[in-house]
């Protein structure tokens, strides 16, 4: 999942007054559970056509959520156990217009879609938080460029490994930041989209191994992947996080 910021914009001056656009919307959304349960490997789950047609297959409200609202995972708290847990299928289509959608413009027609039919309600609160802050090591970055034909994935390897595919450096720290239970900030100024392989088990104990990462957690396995095997950084700091606060969900009503 790509992290959306926000920003005020303050003017001096309002120009002149103009007719204001319609505000797209989605005409009709169908969102049906889906209780095949987790993909086992992860695909890109959001299709958007120009025309304003979405699909959004096997997601769960959080899903949703960090897509199109300005939050993570690992920055979210509160709302009712199954937004993490129960899986939808969602179907939307715009309102009829010649207009294409403009950038930005799905997802604020998303929000409006959850807010009325989940009946989320939310609010937003700075919170000093410890925090891994991603940086480039000494090397140069151990990332290949993403080939022509790619689809974004996540797959797991037969010996644990973790094979990404067309993934972004966005896509990498929210990895992170779930499998370390700790916000993870993006401090490498790196963008594209890459191959690379993780491999934490790489790291593990073995008889007689007396190396520096002898006996130490998977979640400190990982650090010392993406340090060895990406040339990247995973480091403690602390540093004021605004955090998202579920007040309220409801299931949908099938449709």
């Amino acid at each position: 999942m790509v992290p959306f910021g926000l920003y005020l914009l303050a003017a001096l001056q309002l120009p002149a007054q103009e007719t204001p656009k319609p505000r797209r919307q989605f005409e009709v959304a169908s969102i049906k559970p889906n209780n095949s349960g987790p993909p086992r490997v992860y695909k890109e789950p959001f299709a958007l056509s120009p025309e304003g047609r979405l699909t959004a297959t096997n997601v769960t409200l959080v899903d949703v959520i960090v897509r199109v609202y300005p939050t993570r995972r690992i920055q979210l708290q509160g709302g009712p156990y199954w937004i993490d847990s129960d899986r939808f299928d969602i179907v939307a289509k715009a309102d009829a217009s010649d207009r294409p959608l403009e950038p930005g413009q799905w997802q604020t027609m998303v929000q409006a879609m959850v807010e009325d039919r989940f009946k989320l309600k939310y609010h937003r609160e700075t919170q000093e938080k410890q925090v891994y802050a991603l940086t480039v090591a000494n090397e140069a970055p151990k990332l290949e460029p993403s080939k022509d034909g790619e689809v974004t994935s996540l797959t797991p390897g037969e010996h644990g490994q973790m094979i990404f595919r067309k993934m972004s450096i966005a896509g990498l720290v929210n990895t992170m930041a779930n499998i370390l239970h700790t916000p993870v900030v993006d401090r490498s100024g790196i963008d594209g989209f890459f191959d690379f392989t993780l491999d934490p088990n790489g790291f593990a104990d073995q008889e007689g191994d007396e190396t520096p990462f002898r006996r130490k957690e998977f979640g400190e396995r990982v650090i010392a992947a993406v340090r060895e095997q990406l040339g990247l950084k995973l480091e403690r700091q602390k540093a004021p996080l605004e955090i998202t606060i579920i007040d309220h969900a409801e299931r949908p009503i099938d449709n």
